[in-house]
């Protein structure tokens, strides 16, 4: 695999208003694609912002959201990574999905770890599982926003072989330091590209700074947006990722058996 075009969009979601935020995200799409974007990336619960109300927006995956975008992305020739709002007993799921340029579903990922901080997990239900799924011959794998601080999770996306990571997410301003150094962290111990999607703007109760960035296996930032609504792109170059796992082979000192008994 050589090089694949990414572009994440930091928008200024619309608060409770899909049918705004599903044309916003249709033109932001169509300007990454013009750009030559492969892959069009969008941040945590896209069409509603980080709802505590998640009930009237619950759907299946796949499901109105997925077919909006799947029409898309058909459209555009592109691939599109977002999450939603997932229906499901008892409680909601906060779901990410990733769906291939011809609209099919390509993987659909729960978040593992809901935002007890800001009571998420009493209105959402976690996932507990962590699919790897093939994005134009790279192992690619979906994390969003909490689970940015568990490296359990990451890891385990790497031991299934994942390359490519997206985080969807609505980190706040306020803790902005945590989100650039743990995306940096997340790349360099598992030497694979992490891709944060970040929002801008307010919702009722918090301010987001976007800093959306796309990292590459060693750490460093490819691109990195600012506090403002635009698409933040970068081309990631795969054969220098495998190069670098087989240079500097840190995965293979692990000793998970020595761990087991710590």
């Amino acid at each position: 695999m050589p090089k694949l075009s990414v572009a994440l969009v930091q928008q200024d979601t619309a608060w409770h208003d899909p049918r705004t935020n599903l044309a916003r995200a249709r033109e932001a799409a169509a300007q990454a694609a013009s750009g030559g974007a492969q892959v069009v990336a969008f941040c945590e619960l896209f069409t509603t912002g980080f709802t505590m109300s998640p009930e009237p927006f619950a759907e299946p995956i796949p499901g109105p959201t997925t077919d909006a975008m799947a029409k898309v992305v058909k459209e555009l020739g592109v691939w599109i990574v977002a999450s939603g709002v997932e229906w499901h007993a008892p409680l909601p799921r906060n779901a990410a999905f990733a769906i291939r340029p011809d609209g099919t579903l390509a993987a659909t990922y729960r978040k593992i770890h809901p935002f007890s901080f800001g009571d998420e997990n009493r209105h959402y239900s976690g996932g507990d599982d962590c699919p790897v799924f093939e994005l134009d011959g790279v192992r690619a794998g979906l994390q969003i926003c909490y689970d940015l601080r568990f490296p359990e999770t990451f890891r385990r996306l790497s031991q299934r072989g994942a390359e490519l990571v997206f985080v969807p997410a609505n980190w706040p301003a306020r803790r902005a330091t945590h989100w650039l150094t743990l995306l940096a962290a997340r790349a360099i111990e598992n030497q694979m590209i992490v891709c944060g999607i970040n929002r801008v703007g307010h919702d009722p109760t918090v301010e987001y700074p976007g800093l959306s960035a796309i990292h590459d296996a060693r750490g460093e930032a490819l691109s990195r947006g600012d506090g403002r609504p635009g698409l933040v792109l970068a081309t990631v170059d795969l054969d220098d990722l495998r190069a670098w796992r087989q240079e500097f082979p840190a995965l293979k000192d692990r000793r998970p058996e020595v761990y087991a008994t710590l």
